[in-house]
């Protein structure tokens, strides 16, 4: 039996991250934060104009006793969009009071009721944690746990 031809394969990518030239961690990880930074302002608008767009559901739907789908749903999409963009750029907590109104929203389609209480408390909760730095860490911690609890408790 004949030995099979083994042939030599080259990574040109990991040739060209281990030769000399290519970029260190460090200047990698500078250049990564320089790019982030380049998109901060742009991104910190779209963050407000989508707060905006689910501040003015909120009051389209205050005091109904039903929603329209095509409130629930472009308040979802708002309110996802925050979840992708806040953590990237310190507003975390943002980001997961906008998920529990996702959450809500979502149980709300599903369950077919509606609570316009239940939408408000979780549009506070957005206004305050908008800016994070003006309010304590321990009151940050109080207010995600009851949007959380608020949610869930939709079922």
């Amino acid at each position: 039996m004949n030995p099979g031809k083994t042939f030599k394969y080259e990574n040109r990518l990991a040739k060209s991250v281990v030769s000399s030239g290519g970029l260190s961690a460090t200047e990698a990880l500078k250049r990564a934060e320089a790019a982030v930074e380049q998109v901060r302002e742009p991104t910190l608008a779209e963050i407000d104009a989508s707060l905006k767009e689910i501040y003015g559901l909120g009051d389209d739907l205050q005091g109904a006793d039903t929603a329209g789908e095509e409130a629930l749903q472009r308040m979802y999409a708002c309110a996802n969009r925050v979840v992708a963009m806040g953590g990237v750029f310190g507003l975390g907590e943002l980001g997961q009071a906008a998920y529990s109104l996702c959450e809500l929203v979502s149980r709300f389609q599903t369950l077919d009721r509606f609570h316009w209480n239940m939408i408000r408390v979780h549009l506070d909760g957005l206004k305050l944690l908008r800016n994070p730095a003006d309010h304590p860490a321990a009151i940050r911690t109080e207010v995600l746990s009851g949007l959380r609890q608020l949610a869930t408790s939709v079922n």
